[in-house]
């Protein structure tokens, strides 16, 4: 499986972020380790739409589930709100500028106690 489609609930989740659930486990789906986020945070590069809009972003997993955020930015362009099903169509990418925008969007995101051992290092880990 390289690119995945499905219908998701517009969710606000921990800490007042928006996401979507994804109905898969992208390391198994994608036969892909994470990569190393913002310290000790971890998550699977990808590109896609939701509701047909473009963005660049994460899966990033906590409590045994898997996310998308959906930021305000591409809640608005989407046209979406919580509450709302969106369609994501999501591929895995490496491309830089989505590791860049991951890391500041993983910052958000409560972090785990420990980080994922097998994570991927993409480059050092710098504090901001």
């Amino acid at each position: 499986m390289d690119k995945a489609e499905f219908n998701a609930e517009l969710i606000k989740g921990h800490k007042g972020v928006t996401v979507v659930l994804v109905p898969f486990d992208p390391e198994e789906g994608w036969s892909r380790k994470p990569v190393r986020l913002h310290e000790r945070r971890h998550g699977w590069l990808i590109r896609g739409t939701a509701n047909g809009v473009p963005f660049d972003g994460y899966i990033g997993e906590r409590w045994g589930r898997f996310f998308i955020i959906i930021d305000r930015e591409l809640r608005e362009a989407a046209e979406a709100s919580v509450g709302d099903t969106l369609r994501i169509v999501i591929q895995p990418t490496v491309a830089e500028r989505t590791l860049d925008r991951a890391i500041v969007q993983s910052k958000v995101t409560t972090q785990p106690r420990t980080a994922r051992a097998d994570a991927i290092v993409r480059r050092p880990t710098r504090r901001k």
